[in-house]
């Protein structure tokens, strides 16, 4: 989205923290429908660990690798719409497939993990895909070319 890998930087973040925030608050209210407490599921030093890795996943894995496959299935006369969309269904299909792998693993299982795995991605997927399409980015693209203009001059390299 950024000019730079500054505001490439500032606009993952924002979108990272901004699903992060709302897949936690789904998490939570599972959670408290399975018999727990909302304060314990809403607990804000796991939600700052949980951001940090899913960050660090996202910059250092998923993003190469989204960027090569849209790189590869897309061309210069591909709408910039289309290369949005292809862009973020791609990120967040790999991040729930991570995170939720992860999640499982935190909150722990009965029987297989396979199975538990499994239960786990497609309960977060029912409700990342809408999140991040529909909400998290339109909101976070906003924010962002309010913060960075599209039509700034672009600062010299040196």
């Amino acid at each position: 989205m950024g000019k730079n890998r500054f505001e490439n930087l500032v606009f993952a973040s924002m979108v990272c923290f901004a699903m992060v925030f709302g897949m936690t608050i789904y998490n939570a209210i599972l959670t408290t429908q399975a018999g727990g407490s909302l304060m314990e599921a809403l607990n804000f030093v796991a939600f700052l660990c949980v951001f940090a890795v899913a960050l660090i996943l996202e910059l250092i894995i998923i993003a190469p690798i989204v960027r090569a496959i849209v790189k590869r299935i897309t061309d210069e006369n591909t709408p910039f719409f289309r290369k949005i969309m292809t862009m973020s269904l791609l990120m967040t299909f790999f991040m729930c497939t991570m995170m939720s792998f992860i999640a499982t693993l935190l909150q722990g299982y009965e029987g297989s993990l396979l199975n538990a795995y499994i239960h786990m991605w497609m309960m977060n997927v029912i409700v990342a895909y809408p999140l991040s399409i529909f909400i998290v980015g339109p909101v976070v693209r906003k924010l962002f070319f309010m913060m960075f203009p599209i039509d700034r001059p672009v600062p010299a390299a040196g």
